[in-house]
């Protein structure tokens, strides 16, 4: 099993930043399902097996249009422009401002969460802020759903948004309980739909 701050995470994005586009980034989410696709079948698991990640709780994912890549870059350019890059300045700045800080990064409004990062050169720990523009809050369950019924879908055929598939798709691959309606999964077809358009 990946460790949840392996390579497959950490080279999306340069040092500084520590930032887990797993959780996080549905553009680089619909990435790995149109890689599913091209690589078949056997993918399918391995992709379950990387959704662990995701964890159980209430997340913010961020669904605007520009990469991890960029994001990073974008947050990194802030913190050069304030003064607050290099690690000292950085860790000072958030322990003031009592643990985290919020940057708006001006060409899509999006806000980010900036913490102490743990992980050494990666000391710049970043995460969409709740209830802001380009930002979803969703479920660790239903997103994990979105993303391996979309795969299923890709390799398989099939309608994302039906009931059947989706069910197939929790319990051979995550482990979860039938749903009876998508309505009744805290927004599961909305979070399907904004995976399909993420990025593009």
């Amino acid at each position: 099993m990946p460790s949840p701050l392996g390579e497959h995470l950490l080279g999306e994005v340069p040092p500084p930043v520590l930032f887990n586009t797993w959780k996080h980034h549905a553009g680089a989410l619909r990435q790995r399902v149109e890689e599913v696709a091209r690589a078949g079948p056997a993918a399918l698991p391995e992709l379950a097996e990387r959704l662990v990640v995701m964890g159980t709780e209430l997340m913010d994912l961020y669904t605007g249009e520009f990469s991890p890549a960029e994001v990073a870059e974008k947050v990194v350019a802030a913190l050069r422009t304030a003064g607050r890059l290099e690690p000292d300045a950085y860790r000072a700045w958030v322990q003031e401002s009592g643990g985290y800080a919020v940057i708006e990064l001006a060409e899509d409004r999006s806000r980010w969460v900036l913490r102490q990062g743990a992980e050494g050169e990666r000391y710049v720990h970043v995460h969409p802020a709740r209830w802001a523009p380009q930002t979803r809050r969703v479920r660790a369950n239903v997103l994990k759903t979105a993303v391996m019924v979309l795969a299923c879908a890709a390799v398989h055929g099939g309608e994302p948004l039906d009931v059947r598939l989706v069910n197939a798709a929790r319990t051979k691959y995550l482990g979860l309980s039938k749903v009876r309606a998508l309505a009744d999964d805290q927004g599961l077809s909305a979070v399907i739909d904004a995976l399909r358009q993420a990025g593009k």
